[in-house]
């Protein structure tokens, strides 16, 4: 099963792509590494930013797709751009998306205590936490 971590962060989308268990895992190569939403206020944009985001699913066949989940108030909350990004993900019918908090994060990476993959970016760790946290 692949699975599709996520960190929503400001106006865009990062990605990483894993599959196998939580003792042995494999990444994905993917590109790309992120998705962005350029204007948040033009349709055109929004639909153009949820058929990227699909084909992306589509073309790599996500079974199951994680989202970093965001605080809705205080010091760590989601902008209101990473909620739009968060419902337009949510509405994908070919696989399952689900939400982990990041306390369910922080647990698992401590249980595991892994190290991250030399072929991912700095920007994509907290994607990768998050889909690892889903690995059988």
């Amino acid at each position: 099963m692949k699975i599709c971590g996520i960190e929503l962060s400001a106006s865009e989308a990062r990605l990483v792509l894993v599959k196998g268990n939580k003792d042995k895992f494999t990444l994905i190569d993917i590109e790309p590494r992120k998705i962005k939403l350029t204007d948040e206020t033009d349709q055109n944009e929004v639909k153009a930013f949820r058929d990227s985001i699909f084909a992306f699913f589509c073309k790599n066949k996500i079974s199951q797709i994680v989202i970093k989940k965001r605080g809705k108030k205080g010091d760590y909350a989601g902008g209101p751009v990473g909620f739009k990004l968060e419902g337009i993900i949510q509405l994908y019918d070919e696989g399952s998306v689900v939400l982990v908090a990041p306390q369910t994060i922080s647990a698992v990476k401590k249980q595991y205590k892994y190290e991250y993959p030399q072929e991912i970016r700095k920007y994509q760790h907290v994607a990768f936490e998050t889909a690892f946290t889903k690995l059988s």
